[in-house]
């Protein structure tokens, strides 16, 4: 199987590009129509992976890449040649290669972010609904498995990459369960958003929303399923929740060590989490000395834990790529059988069709033969030919490993005359 990729992604094309040249939606539907599997559709594959961070044609059988980059181009309305500088296009192992780093979350944006193998698997099964997958099928399901065994072997996904999601990993680790616990989110603007998201994701069990402006409280609060409350009220809610994120602009602090000595009293040693991204801070630096149970975070706090765990994921990049290899040399190998497959069909046909002739002619000259006599001389045929082509099947399998095989195979076409019809490819379903 002669594999091939074609495509751009964020390591070459800007956002603007990649949007333009996307193949979803209708595009998509067009591109698949346009690259039709001819008369042998059995000997093709097609899958087309577009997302926003990347779109890749993966290919098989007599496509070439002009002919794939003309009708991209004509679908997108964006000039072949615009397209063909932008692009990559590898084949054979380096498309492996890349399809499994891009599975395993080592060729995306955000190291070793989990959702692109999702997407992997939603373009293999919208190729494998139209029909389209045909030899793709195994390359694919290893790309799959790829992607599994790196975020279930390997550190490649833990530990967050974006300050958000980072604060919500600070909070576990002050807490432990966020399910029991009440958080208040000063600042609607983008960063509090964020934040606000991935507490809500993990299943923090109230949250409280403040913002100088109503209504951008009510919509966040809308969003994420928690309460609108005026700002005013901060300093009376404060000692009443266990997280406070502050995400503003303020004249000066909102949280005050005098604020936090009479709560740290109040709330008789629970622990206390202020995550303050603003810039500049509206906590009082230095508050987390007041007490043991008192936890205060900012910016560059929240960097440098994004920092540590960008260095622990690319440590964990080393096993990611072992899995890779290993995974490659399996599809190798399993696509070698494949590839000997209708060999060992032929062969077996043919001794097939010499059995039944020759058998047919010798009970046409004993017409004396009980239907019990019949049986065991067409019983002794099938055993003579099985035991015959025994060793020779077990060599042809391995002679999908050899080096040399390919040699092998071509003699032993020749050896047999094996029709060049009945040695075609056939799909991985076989």
């Amino acid at each position: 199987m002669q594999l091939m990729v074609l495509g751009v992604s964020h390591d070459d094309a800007p956002l603007a590009f990649r949007e333009q040249v996307a193949l979803t939606g209708p595009d998509g539907d067009r591109f698949y129509e346009a690259l039709n599997p001819g008369e042998h559709p059995e000997s093709s594959g097609l899958v087309v992976l577009s997302t926003c961070n990347r779109t890749e044609i993966y290919w098989t059988g007599p496509l070439d890449a002009g002919r794939v980059t003309e009708a991209w181009a004509h679908i997108v309305d964006v000039p072949a040649e615009t397209i063909s500088n932008a692009a990559f296009l590898y084949g054979g192992d380096a498309a492996i290669h890349h399809l499994f780093r891009v599975a395993a979350g080592l060729d995306s944006m955000m190291y070793g972010e989990t959702q692109i193998l999702g997407q992997v698997k939603d373009a293999y099964l919208d190729a494998q609904r139209r029909g389209r997958v045909g030899p793709l099928h195994r390359l694919f399901l290893a790309a799959l498995r790829v992607g599994k065994r790196a975020h279930g072997e390997t550190a490649i996904s833990e530990n967050a990459l974006s300050m958000g999601y980072a604060g919500v990993e600070i909070a576990r680790k002050v807490f432990g369960k966020l399910e029991p616990l009440t958080a208040m989110v000063v600042g609607a603007g983008e960063m509090g958003t964020l934040v606000g998201r991935h507490l809500k994701s993990a299943g923090i069990g109230r949250l409280l929303v403040l913002n100088r402006t109503p209504e951008r409280a009510r919509m966040l609060a809308s969003e994420l399923h928690g309460e609108a409350r005026p700002l005013a009220e901060l300093p009376s809610l404060l000692d009443q929740v266990d997280l406070v994120v502050l995400s503003t602009q303020a004249p000066g602090p909102l949280v005050e060590e005098a604020a936090v000595r009479a709560g740290i009293r109040r709330r008789r040693g629970r622990p206390w989490l202020f995550l303050d991204v603003s810039v500049p801070r509206v906590v009082t630096p230095g508050i987390e000395r007041l007490s043991e149970s008192v936890f205060r975070y900012d910016v560059d706090d929240l960097r440098s834990v994004v920092d540590v765990n960008r260095a622990r994921r690319k440590r964990a990049a080393g096993a990611v790529e072992n899995i890779i290899r290993e995974e490659s040399q399996r599809l190798k190998r399993d696509l070698e059988v494949t590839d000997v497959v209708p060999i060992i069909r032929s062969l077996r046909e043919k001794a097939e069709q010499i059995r039944r002739r020759e058998l047919d002619d010798a009970l046409r000259r004993l017409p004396g033969l009980s239907s019990e006599e019949r049986a065991v001389v067409e019983r002794t045929t099938e055993l003579i030919i099985n035991k015959m082509l025994n060793d020779p099947m077990v060599s042809i399998r391995g002679w999908a490993q050899d080096p040399e095989g390919a040699v092998y195979l071509d003699t032993l076409r020749s050896l047999f005359r094996l029709d060049e019809d009945a040695t075609a490819p056939i799909s991985p379903q076989e």
